[in-house]
C-alpha cells in the first residue's frame, strides 16, 4: 500500500553499505522505523541531512502492514528548518529532545493527529525562537504530556508521583509558567535550577512511561552550562 504522509524525523542508523534504517514520527501512520534505500551512495541525488532529528518531510510510502520495518519511496522538506541544526544551543536541545521523544512514542504504532501537530508546531517554534532557548526543552516536556496521556493537572503531582517532598512556592510559580506559557517566554533560570526542574520532569516519565535515562542528557547539560 502506498501511503502520503508528513512526518517528523527522530534518528537514523547506517543500514547495509550505503542505506540508512529512519525511525520517523509520521502524521498518517503513527512511529515507525523505514528503510531509505541508497541515501548514503555517492550516487544519491539526495543528502542525508534530509534525516536529522526534528526534521519535517513529505513522504511517500510503501507499507505493508506484516512488516515491522517499511519503506520510504520519495521524501522532500514540508517545512524548511533555518536554525535546529546550525544553532549549537538549539542542536544540542533537539538532539536530547528527539531522542526522548522517539522512546515515548514506542507505544504510539496508530496515528495520533493532535500529537503529531503539537510536535510540529513545536519544532517550528524552536526553530524561530531567539529568546528563551535554554527552557525550550522543559516547556516542550511539560506541555507534551496530555497528548500521550501523561498530563500533569498540578504541579504537585510531578513531584508527588515520584515521592519527592512538596515544591516551594517558587518552584511550583516557575513550573506553572513553564507548563503554561508560550515558548520564549522570559523565565530566569540558572543552570542549577533547570537541571533540578528537568530531573523532576525525566523522573515523572520514567516512572509513568518507564523510558531510560536519556544518552545525550549530559551533552544537554553541558551545552546550557
Amino acid at each position: 500500500m502506498i501511503v502520503k504522509s508528513n512526518g517528523i524525523v527522530l534518528s537514523y542508523m547506517k543500514y547495509g553499505d550505503s542505506s540508512i534504517i529512519a525511525r520517523i514520527f509520521t502524521e498518517e501512520n503513527g512511529y515507525g522505523s523505514y528503510i531509505v534505500n541508497s541515501i548514503r551512495s555517492a550516487k544519491s541525488k539526495k543528502s542525508i541531512g534530509y534525516f536529522q532529528p526534528f526534521s519535517i518531510l513529505e513522504l511517500i510510502l510503501y507499507v505493508k502492514e506484516t512488516r515491522d520495518l517499511q519503506r520510504i519511496s520519495e521524501f522532500k522538506n514540508h517545512y524548511p528548518l533555518h536554525t535546529i541544526h546550525s544553532d549549537l544551543t538549539k542542536s544540542a536541545i533537539t538532539m536530547f529532545l528527539s531522542e526522548v521523544f522517539s522512546k515515548l512514542l514506542q507505544s504510539e504504532q496508530s496515528p495520533n493527529p493532535q500529537l503529531f501537530d503539537f510536535a510540529k508546531e513545536s519544532i517550528k517554534a524552536l526553530d524561530l525562537l531567539e529568546h528563551g532557548v535554554a527552557n525550550f526543552h522543559l516547556q516542550f516536556l511539560l506541555k507534551l504530556g496530555p497528548f500521550l496521556g501523561y498530563a500533569v493537572d498540578e504541579i504537585d503531582n510531578l513531584f508527588s508521583s515520584t515521592e519527592r517532598l512538596a515544591p516551594s512556592v517558587e518552584t511550583h510559580h516557575v513550573m506553572d509558567r513553564l507548563m503554561n506559557e508560550k515558548y520564549g517566554a522570559e523565565i530566569p533560570l540558572n543552570h542549577e535550577s533547570r537541571n533540578e526542574k528537568l530531573n523532576v520532569i525525566l523522573d515523572y516519565y520514567q516512572h509513568h512511561a518507564h523510558i531510560p535515562k536519556p544518552k545525550s542528557l549530559e551533552v544537554l547539560r553541558s551545552i546550557l552550562h
